[in-house]
């Protein structure tokens, strides 16, 4: 009960709570619970202050349950049950005695009078409704659970005279959790006596509401309603029963609106079947009669039957009756709808989706493999179809397919096969065609990959269906015989799966050639005992012979053991080629000659150096890994998938024998400098050939654009070490508009003149005077007309056209082409590639990419560029041959590249490039190091030499060819050379001269080197030596810095850090005494005159705690600065102010402008606004002179 407020002066009620009622009328459902909420929390704060409130609160909500919207009534009754909800279990809790007392009060209907009828029927229901509402909120919170029988009672009256028309459903539903909250002593004696009046009718007067009722009474008091109360209303002695389902699925079906389906019958119908396990009779006997019946009147009968389907299958814990769930009725009304799939609307559409998602969902918790086959065949065969998936775009037989065993595979295997030969006419020819591409996948299903034989079998299968004539694929049969073979129309399908079959790999080369040598040996038993007429295209004589040699290779025995592993994947290549014949005889027959002839090469002689080009000053003979390299271009070239995945099954077992000529081969088909087509048959590019080449279309998958198979590893799209420069790439650009308007303009000058020139002509007397048309003559007329079409056809010509359609299939097909030759070099970088072919790879790339990146329709090849180059720097090894490469070469390799490339044009991300070019070069010198006998060590010394010799350019120039970046890269490799490379460093690059930008990354630089302490400790005699020279010159350095007393702040802080990692490296290595500590803290305390940043402070501090000195704050420091000047080594300075309140000198203000803006090719550009503002108005001034040059003396006072 609700406390009485002590005796005394009356208490205000707070007008805050009239605020809350406002949100309850929106129509937005957020507002309203937010207006809720609101309210409940006003009301819980301070409740022994706030009776009125409470009490003003609760009339409110109960008179608002009866509003005249459904907005209204929502949000009024949303707030009742969150305030009941808050309250029951407290002492502010109201009655239901009370509650009715308001209900009373609030929502009679002598208070709300109307003038006419249909005014006062109106607010009759809005009352009914809002009493029901008020019941449902008592039921929902709980509070019936502990009211008495009177309470109770009164509950169940209001709800039973509130069931009239539209009301009888909302009270049922409330009825219905009513017999859930109670006990079956209650339900017994209170509730049922009052519902058994309404309930106790035939079941034709009974409604989704009663049923719903009787199936929870039923669930939760079992024996209160007795077998008698079914059989007199239902005719059955209880509700589940196969006499009554027929009933209830009518019950189900029969609704004229789709808003209907969410009425909770539906859901708890359906769980009570699963839970009793009589789903499937009540499909047998309910739903399927429905689903067949075409004359039926339900209106949405698909998706009432998806509805209950998916609700079925999410339910389902044993999975034995999902087999009578795809009945003939369903899977006859599911394929007939998805034929027509897009002419749904997208929520019938959605639905069907959730339906087959939720079939699919079931397949991995089915534990019999007989139940998964049975919903396979059902799926597959009609009244569905195997194309049920083509139609529904799903792939629920796929996924079943993926979750059968291997004895289940074969017998799935085996019910497709048996539809492709299936003759009923009702099975239509795209059905045995889909059925056989689905069989051909089958056939490598994962779990039965070691049923050679079973496979085989099946591989023939096909073969015979497609290649020779046959009705079943086992018996062979003569053209004369061929009326009962299989129709042409399937023939191809067949025919593309049997070449399908050869494309997947075995993982070893004999098994392989095991493999195809048995489907050789099958198919010449065949020919040489029936001949060629059982050929569906027969061979000719010619091609006949090919294949006997073909037959006559792979049957020979080996002569040279040595050669063994080659004599396998030529015998592979050539099997391949002698069923190949079978598809493109020419091309097989030719090829076949060519393998022959190469196997008779490598067999007879030994090959001569890999990299030898010319012998004797003439050409040399191609070797045959040269001609092998341009068969399996031409062969890559043709629309073959199966041919590319030979190729690439085949191609690293040869990598170890190409040449350089043979690489050179590979690398003409990606050169992007010759115009010419790769794919054209000769160089003076047929216009034919560019036709038939753009027949080579992209209709294959979507991996036949890179058709080889690799495990080519990722492109790096974009390297960390950013090193780009957008005033270098604007520049370019800018340069590239101005010779495209320089070209534009040359254009429109020639046209111009060409006017000019008709026009002078038509008028030969002046070239001053006008020309006046009226004037002239015909002739003269005529000869103007053809001038002037002369000279804007060749403006039209001049003009560039956009490439037609023709000429873009073209260039498709050659990327294309490209591609896949890319996938050649990708697999023999990681197949123990040659350095010398490596390096020659990195040159030729070079070569390439400012085309690839002039040209946006070379964006592929690019891609695949910058693949090759991540690729190169991750080659784990090397196939080294000392004869071959010396370390020699690679000096030379690397000056020319510096001489071309990083001296040469710039172009986009060539910094990145040159560091992965420079990083590649030091890995080959390190490895040819390995491989060379020390006696010869000395010679290949000189590449450390040729870093020097740029790292001085670096340490000078303003404009290097080799960036910071490059020297960081390679300080953090383990390369001996780095230690030449320090001691240049350090005694260049810290002297008094160098500009301080370089000698703050002569800084950095040092200490990435210190950084590096796997690399110090390889060789610790060596480092030892060569640290005490760098800590000589870094002595030398702060000495001339401690005389002068001016260092910039990021020379500072650069030298801080590399104090820090000698201080670090001497406390790892107690033997190392590198510099002298107590000289060198002076020195930094002497520099430290200046505000420091927090970062450059930072490292200060660290610093002063390893060296145990005081550290100066920056507020001691500006005790030695006044009026905003300080000095430096004698001399004032002007300061700047920077964001973080540190002062910054003039000479260090151009130091960070140098730092600030690294171009692309190293240089560094300077901010030189004023300067170029001062030599603007110096080359006007000299303009001006040299145009009022002679007229000094002129003067124009008095002229008027």
């Amino acid at each position: 009960m609700i406390p009485v407020a002590p005796q005394g002066k009356p208490a205000t009620m707070d007008k805050t709570v009239f605020r809350f009622f406002d949100k309850f009328t929106s129509a937005d459902e957020a507002t309203r619970v937010r207006g809720a909420c609101e309210l409940i929390s006003f009301l819980a704060s301070e409740p022994e202050k706030k009776e009125k409130e409470r009490a003003y609160a609760l009339k409110r909500l109960i008179r608002g349950v009866g509003s005249n919207t459904n907005a209204s009534r929502a949000g009024y009754f949303t707030a009742l049950v969150g305030y009941l909800e808050q309250v029951k279990d407290t002492e502010l809790c109201p009655g239901i005695m009370e509650i009715f007392g308001l209900v009373k009060s609030e929502l009679s209907d002598s208070d709300k009078d109307g003038d006419d009828d249909d005014k006062q029927a109106q607010l009759k229901v809005e009352l009914r409704i809002g009493k029901i509402s008020v019941c449902g909120a008592i039921i929902g919170t709980g509070l019936v659970e502990g009211a008495s029988d009177l309470e109770l009672q009164t509950v169940l009256k209001t709800l039973k005279k509130g069931m009239h028309k539209a009301a009888t459903p909302l009270a049922i539903m409330y009825l219905s959790e009513l017999v859930k909250r109670i006990d079956t002593k209650k339900f017994t004696s209170v509730l049922w006596p009052v519902v058994e009046p309404k309930l106790n009718v035939a079941k034709e007067e009974q409604t989704m509401d009663t049923i719903y009722f009787l199936l929870a009474a039923t669930s939760a008091h079992k024996k209160s309603v007795n077998k008698q109360f079914f059989q007199n209303n239902f005719g059955s002695p209880r509700m589940f029963h196969e006499f009554n389902y027929p009933y209830l699925a009518n019950l189900l079906w029969d609704i004229k609106s789709t808003v209907t389906i969410n009425h909770p019958l539906y859901d708890y119908l359906l769980e009570q079947l699963v839970e009793q396990d009589k789903v499937a009779s009540f499909w047998t006997h309910g739903v399927e009669p429905i689903l067949k019946d075409e004359g039926s009147e339900h209106k949405f009968k698909d998706i009432v039957a998806l509805r209950v389907l998916i609700t079925i299958l999410n339910r389902l814990k044993t999975f034995q009756s999902l087999p009578e769930l795809l009945s003939p009725g369903l899977l006859e009304m599911v394929l007939r709808k998805t034929k027509n799939f897009a002419q749904l609307s997208e929520d019938v559409r959605e639905l069907y989706q959730e339906a087959f998602e939720a079939l699919i969902q079931c397949y991995p918790k089915i534990s019999d493999e007989e139940c998964k086959l049975q919903v396979f065949e059902k799926l597959v065969s009609a009244p569905s179809s195997v194309l049920i998936e083509k139609y529904a775009s799903n792939k629920i037989i796929q996924n079943l397919l993926a979750t059968l065993s291997g004895e289940s595979v074969q017998k799935a295997a085996q019910i497709l096969k048996t539809l492709i030969l299936s003759d009923n006419e009702a099975v239509l020819n795209q059905e045995r065609i889909h059925a056989t591409q689905a069989l051909q996948k089958l056939l490598y299903n994962r779990h039965v990959l070691a049923e050679n034989d079973w496979r085989l079998g099946h591989i023939k299968f096909f073969l015979n269906m497609g290649v020779f004539y046959s009705a079943d694929g086992q018996k062979i049969l003569k053209s004369s015989k061929n009326q009962s073979a299989l129709s042409a129309e399937l023939v191809p399908t067949m025919k593309s799966s049997f070449f399908h079959c050869l494309e997947q790999r075995h993982s070893k080369l004999a098994d392989e050639k095991t493999f195809l040598l048995s489907i050789v040996e099958y198919v010449h038993e065949i020919l040489e005992g029936s001949g060629v007429k059982t050929l569906r295209v027969p061979l000719s004589d010619e091609h006949l012979q090919y294949w006997h040699r073909m037959y006559k290779i792979v049957n020979g025995k080996q002569k040279n053991q040595q050669n063994q592993k080659l004599a396998t994947v030529f015998h592979i290549l050539v099997l391949y080629m002698g069923l190949h014949l079978f598809s493109d005889p020419d091309l097989a027959a030719s090829s076949i000659a060519e393998l022959e002839s190469v196997m008779k090469r490598v067999q007879g002689k030994k090959s001569a150096s890999k990299l030898a080009i010319k012998q004797n000053g003439t050409t040399a003979e191609p070797e045959w890994i040269e001609v092998v390299v341009d068969l399996f271009l031409n062969l890559m070239s043709q629309n073959s998938h199966l041919l590319r995945r030979v190729i690439g099954h085949v191609f690293p077992h040869l990598s170890a024998e190409l040449t350089l000529t043979a690489f050179n081969q590979i690398l003409s088909v990606i050169n992007l400098k010759d115009k010419t087509n790769p794919l054209s048959v000769d160089e003076k590019g047929d216009g034919d050939d560019g036709a038939d080449d753009s027949k080579m279309e992209t209709d294959e998958e979507d991996d036949d654009t890179s058709g080889v198979e690799s495990d080519g590893g990722d492109s790096d799209g974009k390297s960390s070490d950013s090193e780009e420069d957008d005033d270098d790439d604007e520049e370019e650009e800018e340069e590239d508009e101005f010779s495209d308007d320089e070209d534009g303009e040359k254009v429109t000058d020639k046209m111009r003149l060409a006017i000019q020139q008709a026009l002078g002509g038509a008028n030969p007397e002046t070239d001053t005077e006008s020309v006046d048309l009226d004037d002239m003559n015909e002739e003269e007329g005529r000869k103007l007309d053809e001038a002037l079409a002369a000279a804007f056809k060749m403006f039209k010509q001049s003009k560039k056209t956009k490439p037609t359609k023709a000429e873009e299939r073209v260039e498709t097909t050659l990327t294309h082409f490209r591609m896949r030759v890319f996938d050649l070099i990708d697999i023999y970088l990681k197949n123990s590639p040659n350095i010398i072919i490596c390096l020659e790879l990195m040159l030729y790339i070079f070569e390439m990419l400012p085309v690839a990146i002039k040209e946006t329709k070379h964006k592929q090849i690019l891609d695949r560029y910058r693949q090759i180059f991540n690729n190169l720097t991750k080659i784990k090894q090397f196939n080294i041959d000392v004869k071959d490469v010396s370390a020699e070469q690679l000096p030379q390799i690397l000056t020319d590249l510096m001489e071309k490339v990083a001296k040469g044009s710039s172009f986009p991300d060539r910094n990145q490039y040159l560091l992965k070019a420079c990083q590649f070069i030091v890995i080959c010198s390190q490895l040819i190091e390995k491989d060379t006998k020390p006696a010869n060590n000395k010679k290949h010394a000189t590449i450390d030499q040729v870093f020097c010799k740029y790292l001085q350019e670096f340490i000078v120039d303003r404009n290097p060819p080799l960036t910071t970046n490059v020297f960081q890269t390679l300080f953090r490799m383990g390369w001996s050379g780095n230690w030449l490379l320090a001691k240049t460093l350090a005694a260049e690059g810290l002297k008094q001269e160098t500009r301080i930008v370089r000698r703050t990354q002569t800084l950095q630089l040092l200490k990435e080197l210190m950084k590096n302490r796997r690399f110090i400790a390889a060789d610790s005699q060596t480092a030892q030596k060569s640290l005490k020279t760098i800590a000589t010159n870094l002595a030398a350095y702060l000495e001339e810095r401690d005389k002068s007393a001016n260092i910039s702040q990021n020379e500072f802080s650069e030298l801080l850090q590399l104090l820090q990692e000698l201080k670090n490296f001497q406390q790892q290595n107690a033997g190392h005494e590198l510099v002298n500590w107590k000289r060198t803290g002076a020195q930094i305390q002497k520099l430290r005159r200046f505000n420091l940043n927090s970062q450059t402070m930072n490292h200060y501090m660290r610093l002063c705690r390893q060296l145990q000195l005081e550290p100066i704050k920056n507020s001691q420091d500006k005790q030695q600065q006044q009026n905003g000047t300080a000095k430096q080594n004698g001399v004032a300075k002007k300061k700047k102010k920077t964001d973080d309140g540190s002062d910054t000198s003039e000479e260090e203000e151009e130091e960070e402008e140098e730092v600030q803006e690294p171009t692309s090719n190293g240089s560094v550009k300077r901010k030189k606004n004023g300067n170029a503002a001062k030599q603007k108005r110096l080359k006007k001034e000299e303009r001006l002179k040299a145009a009022s040059e002679g007229l000094e003396t002129v003067s124009f006072v008095n002229v008027e």
